[in-house]
């Protein structure tokens, strides 16, 4: 029997005398990922994934923080579903969190939940709303005073209104995949960002969609530094401009580099209005922007830090534009920290969620970083974190969970698996292959056509026949969902 344990990692450091950071990462021997930290006035919610130990079942995991950042309670959120990826969160009444989950269901698809819990860890209501099928969400935003759902279906981008199960649609262009990653809306205006792949090439999209589902603009490769492949990954209104946060890589010979800026878009015209330039080299993806009364906080992943390895960044800009200061912070190499979210509270609190790989065994586990201020923003790498593991008791119930689930057939461990499909190896790193113990001809495996999905949905490769290249992917859980005989399958695959 092993052990599901937690891990407290604090620090107390000093930026410049002007505001303390402090960070907490909490796991096991499992993976854990964290989404979204969701402040209120006596503590947070951390909203993480949780992939069990000896399964194949992903679910979504909650931590809650008091305000002196210790732990009061962990969870597992409820579910029958074999997977469960939390993919936003928001405060829906004081002292609750509702996290909005995707669900991945064998025989129906991708189904969504809305699970509403207190500051106590009770859950106070889970709701299943209405959307069309294989409906993908990716963000909740509040559009004309209503709440809508946004996301995609197939290689259509939509919006669904939670109240009233309305669709809005837009994009989806004949031998194009579209796909969303963040939402937000200004004025009357719905904007979404993703990507939009043709062929081999994957570009940046930017869509501003008005309520009746007319386009207010469209954008489709603005950045002209990036080369083949790029995509949209956070987007956030200012007081005078949008500002969309991408990742791409630029033309060759430099295409190994992974790199990110910020788009400028008039909330007014929607024309784009200038590009901010990050690195110029290096793996250095963008995870996240956001506005505050100070200015710009962008969220990125970093190499720059020789002794940290791959870390994150925070970097503090004017509302025009103009550096102000950033930090950086990880565990020392070869360990590797990739944060996911940025939210910043009422009181100006700065709150990052995140993932670090190496805090208790080689596998990922949650995390935050809790910035007091905005700065100046000091050199974190510099200060020595303290450490403090504890068993958490939410190991009984994993046990228990996944004996439920592989009772009942939904998921089942090494021995009893009812699921005939397997990528070997698995983990993977560079390459797997797709096994099956139904028997298949060479023709009928050579037809087999997949499509790799991240945690959060976004497609990452797509292929046809038994080999998976997983060749430029990123580490982390991903969901495989495939197609023979005209039947569909699904597979987890964990990349190194």
């Amino acid at each position: 029997m092993k052990f599901f344990l937690a891990l407290l990692m604090g620090i107390a450091l000093v930026l410049g005398g002007f505001g303390q950071a402090a960070f907490r990462a909490v796991g096991g021997p499992g993976l854990e990922r964290g989404e979204v930290v969701v402040p209120h006035s006596t503590g947070a919610f951390l909203v993480a994934t949780s992939k069990l130990e000896g399964t194949d079942v992903v679910r979504g995991y909650l931590v809650h923080y008091d305000a002196d950042l210790n732990v009061d309670w962990t969870r597992l959120l409820p579910t029958s579903a074999a997977q469960e990826t939390p993919v936003d969160a928001w405060t829906s009444a004081p002292g609750t969190v509702s996290v909005l989950t995707s669900q991945l269901v064998a025989g129906e698809g991708y189904l969504s939940a809305i699970h509403t819990v207190d500051s106590t860890g009770a859950a106070l209501e889970v709701s299943v709303p209405q959307t069309p099928q294989n409906f993908r969400p990716v963000r909740h935003v509040t559009w004309q005073n209503e709440s809508w759902l946004v996301g995609s279906t197939g290689s259509q981008p939509c919006a669904v209104n939670l109240a009233t199960a309305e669709v809005r649609t837009w994009g989806g262009a004949p031998g194009a995949l579209d796909e969303i990653n963040d939402a937000t809306v200004s004025g009357s205006v719905l904007v979404a960002v993703g990507s939009r792949t043709v062929g081999d090439t994957t570009s940046t999209a930017i869509w501003g969609v008005y309520p009746l589902g007319q386009y207010a603009f469209e954008h489709l490769g603005p950045d002209v530094a990036a080369g083949a492949w790029s995509e949209a990954v956070a987007v956030d209104e200012g007081t005078t401009v949008l500002r969309v946060l991408h990742s791409y890589r630029p033309p060759a010979p430099n295409d190994q580099w992974l790199l990110h800026s910020l788009i400028s878009v008039s909330p007014n015209s929607g024309q784009v209005t200038g590009v901010l330039y990050g690195p110029s080299g290096g793996q250095r993806p963008g995870r996240d922007v956001t506005w505050t009364p100070q200015g710009w906080v962008k969220l990125t992943q970093t190499d720059g830090f020789s002794s940290l390895g791959e870390s994150m960044l925070v970097t503090h800009y004017s509302e025009n534009g103009a550096y102000q200061s950033q930090g950086a912070w990880g565990t020392s190499a070869p360990f590797e920290d990739d944060p996911s979210r940025v939210t910043v509270g009422d009181d100006g609190v700065v709150w990052v969620a995140g993932s670090t790989r190496g805090a208790i065994d080689p596998s990922w586990n949650a995390c935050l970083l809790r910035l007091d201020s905005l700065g100046p923003l000091g050199a974190w790498s510099s200060d020595d974190p303290g450490f403090g593991i504890y068993n958490d008791p939410l190991f009984d119930d994993v046990l228990s969970v996944g004996e439920a689930l592989n009772q009942a057939g939904v998921v089942a461990g090494d021995e009893a698996h009812t699921n005939p499909w397997r990528c070997v190896p698995n983990p993977a790193s560079d390459r797997a292959r797709l096994a099956c113990t139904v028997p298949l001809s060479d023709a009928e495996r050579a037809k087999t056509t997949w499509v790799l999905r991240d945690a959060l949905g976004r497609e990452v490769a797509h292929g046809r026949g038994a080999e998976v290249d997983l060749s430029g992917v990123a580490p982390g859980l991903h969901h495989l969902v495939g197609t023979v005989r005209g039947s569909a399958f699904h597979v987890s695959v964990l990349v190194e």
